[in-house]
């Protein structure tokens, strides 16, 4: 007579095996969880930017005044902002009128904006149509931002995110 199951000794290995899997898989997990978020953080400012550059080609909400549309960056309070741009300048000014303020999520933050390599508090960048003409921070020629994001609690691992006077956007990773 053959016995057919398993016997303790292999029903434990089997248990231990599954919880070691189980453990290694977890415990990077929160740390890989802070990671998404910052890769996230980075594509949305990427995505946020390319649709104010079409906002502002397609003459969305068009109106006497509007001249285009743009973004402010704010590192003191770790957020951006999507404004109209509804004057002559080629920035962010009291005249213009916010749309929506983007709240960096609690484990990612604003590490610092600098344009041609000079840090600064706040960047903004503005896109007046029709090409559109992109400003960075009231330049248009030769010209090049960056913003760095970072974890809260771990400098070391940032997304860079890069914007040129062509509009062109690029992310970089930055370990």
């Amino acid at each position: 007579m053959k016995n057919k199951g398993f016997t303790i000794i292999e029903l434990l290995i089997v248990i231990s095996l599954v919880s070691t899997m189980s453990v290694l898989v977890f415990y990077d997990y929160g740390k890989n969880t802070k990671i998404f978020s910052l890769e996230r953080s980075a594509q949305k400012i990427s995505q946020d930017l390319r649709i104010t550059q079409q906002k502002s080609m397609a003459g969305e909400g068009s109106s006497e005044g509007l001249n285009g549309y743009g973004i402010i960056f704010d590192v003191s309070n770790n957020n951006y902002s999507i404004y109209q741009n509804n004057n002559e300048n080629p920035y962010y000014d009291d005249g213009d009128e916010i749309i929506e303020t983007i709240e960096m999520p609690s484990d990612v933050k604003i590490l610092n904006t600098k344009k041609d390599g000079s840090s600064s508090q706040t960047i903004s960048i503005s896109f007046f149509p029709p090409d559109p003409i992109v400003y960075i921070h009231n330049d248009y020629s030769n010209s090049e931002a960056i913003i760095t994001l970072s974890l809260v609690d771990d400098e070391t691992k940032k997304r860079i995110v890069k914007i040129n006077n062509s509009g062109g956007v690029e992310i970089l990773k930055d370990e």
